[in-house]
């Protein structure tokens, strides 16, 4: 496995925590209100700081439940922002003053994520109750889109029921392979691995997460260079994750997708 080095991780450590705590201190302090500056937002951001201090501490080799207890309160975070918007028995319900903004496909993808990377499959389904399409008409891309509903339909209604939609958009995709490395591709390996997972093929399954991680490494040295997530692939954790969950084997080998965060059954 390639790892930072200690100095690195210490620094990630640190500065997640402050993050978290910086957020919960302007909140207490009123200084969102005081600048307009939406609570949803602070929620997702919030999000943003558990995640990188999940992977921090996973980096660290602390205990992996601490590492999942971490992204456990990210995933949350992303939950909170949706309850917000559409749950009226939440007490911070937002009602006309909905910030959608914080409910968009790739932010719900990123809460599935963590939620997955935790382990904790009903988080994951609970935040997939929640996640629709925004009720001002806004949407994505296609290709967010249909990945962000199909895998809730994955995590809420199970695969069979998520099977004839996911067959569709994977032969939409093979008929028309993406050429150019962009967001289509990555949706094209996500949606690979998910159809892999709904069908039980574990051939398609690991050729999809393949196809993420070699996709993923033009952010790893890229953007995401120097920080925890030039280690750690977010998308390929979680669908492996949900594989496992699922009965089907992890064959995949890269060093974006650690070991030690996939769940053992």
């Amino acid at each position: 496995m390639n790892k930072p080095d200690q100095e690195q991780i210490d620094h990630w450590i640190i500065t997640a925590r402050e993050g978290i705590e910086g957020r919960w201190k302007r909140y207490k302090d009123g200084f969102y209100i005081k600048e307009d500056i939406s609570i949803q937002c602070m929620y997702t951001s919030l999000a943003l700081d558990h995640a990188s201090l999940a992977r921090a501490k996973f980096l660290n080799g602390d205990p992996i439940d601490e590492a999942r207890a971490e992204f456990s309160n990210a995933a949350r975070c992303i939950l909170k922002s949706f309850t917000m918007a559409y749950d009226e028995s939440d007490p911070d319900y937002q009602g006309e003053k909905v910030d959608l903004s914080c409910n968009t496909e790739t932010i719900a993808i990123r809460g599935f994520n963590y939620a997955l990377m935790a382990a904790d499959f009903d988080l994951a389904k609970e935040l997939a109750s929640w996640f629709r399409d925004r009720p001002d008409g806004k949407k994505m891309d296609s290709e967010v889109n249909h990945y962000a509903h199909d895998l809730k339909r994955v995590l809420r209604e199970g695969r069979v029921k998520a099977w004839n939609l996911l067959k569709t958009q994977f032969e939409t995709y093979t008929a028309k392979p993406p050429k150019r490395n962009d967001y289509k591709k990555n949706y094209f390996t996500l949606t690979t691995a998910l159809f892999g997972i709904v069908e039980s093929n574990e051939e398609r399954f690991n050729q999809g997460l393949m196809m993420q991680l070699e996709f993923y490494q033009g952010d790893a040295q890229g953007e995401n260079k120097n920080t925890d997530e030039e280690f750690i692939c977010n998308h390929a954790v979680a669908l492996a994750n949900l594989g496992i969950h699922h009965g089907l084997k992890v064959t995949a080998e890269y060093d974006t997708l650690p070991k030690g965060l996939l769940i053992q059954k």
